[in-house]
């Protein structure tokens, strides 16, 4: 039997999870939409799809919806982002018979070859870079012939501190919640991300000290890339660079042979 969903590197997410599809609505209303254009030219018939770091499941849903034919494999190891994913699934039965979701990281999902395309969002910086060239070789691996991908490059895109801001607040009922995000530098390769999300009564001004303010915090490790970089190499892995779109950090690679990436 596998133990599958021990804490370890995934325990940061217990705090995430709670909270995540609240403060990421923004950067889903700019990002969720593009995701249509970007898979319109894959081939349902080649295999599934499959949506690596699905999270809590946002971007496996746009796939589903994008793709109505396609089956769609959703690869999420964090076990607090899964349940989520599970739940949004379970309100779904127009999608629960095509989407299958893998309780293991990318390297150890069990995945079918070929796929006819593979998103992978917010992923990329979570490896450094020996561990991108061995995901970069499995994206080539998994790929039918002309087959797409979809990966995303996030700022900042080299190391650099950013200083704390609060990226979103939104009110649920008679709370208001805020997520403050900021980077600190380890070394020359890697940054700290520390993610701190806040809630307080809506009618009261927490940062002045007028009512209670519940506050969770949650840090992380990434490898900053640029596009340019991803593109070395993803070419190196035999990929071939298509047109994505570079202004929201998506790009678009496909395996060689006929179709392409768009």
């Amino acid at each position: 039997m596998t133990a599958i969903g021990e804490l370890g590197v995934y325990e940061r997410y217990v705090v995430t999870a709670e909270f995540y599809d609240l403060m990421a609505a923004p950067y889903w209303a700019q990002v969720g939409p593009l995701l249509p254009g970007l898979l319109g030219g894959v081939d349902t018939l080649a295999g599934p799809v499959v949506d690596v770091g699905a999270g809590t499941g946002l971007s496996t849903v746009a796939v589903a919806e994008a793709l109505p034919e396609a089956e769609v494999i959703a690869v999420e190891p964090a076990p607090a982002m899964r349940s989520v994913l599970m739940s949004r699934l379970a309100a779904r039965k127009d999608l629960r018979d095509r989407v299958t979701v893998e309780p293991a990281d990318v390297f150890g999902a069990a995945l079918p070859r070929p796929c006819a395309g593979v998103v992978a969002l917010g992923v990329l910086g979570h490896f450094d870079g020996p561990g991108r060239a061995r995901l970069w070789r499995l994206f080539a691996d998994l790929l039918a012939p002309g087959a797409p991908i979809v990966v995303e490059v996030q700022q900042p895109r080299r190391v650099e501190p950013v200083p704390a801001r609060c990226y979103t607040r939104a009110r649920v009922g008679r709370r208001t919640y805020e997520g403050w995000s900021e980077a600190i530098p380890v070394d020359a390769e890697r940054l700290r991300w520390r993610m701190t999300y806040r809630n307080h009564p809506a009618d009261v001004r927490a940062d002045a000290g007028d009512g209670p303010l519940v506050e969770h915090v949650t840090e992380h490790v990434v490898w900053p890339i640029g596009p340019d970089e991803a593109a070395r190499e993803a070419t190196a892995a035999g990929l071939v660079p298509g047109r994505g779109a570079p202004g929201a950090g998506l790009l678009v690679f496909a395996a060689p042979g006929s179709g392409g990436a768009r």
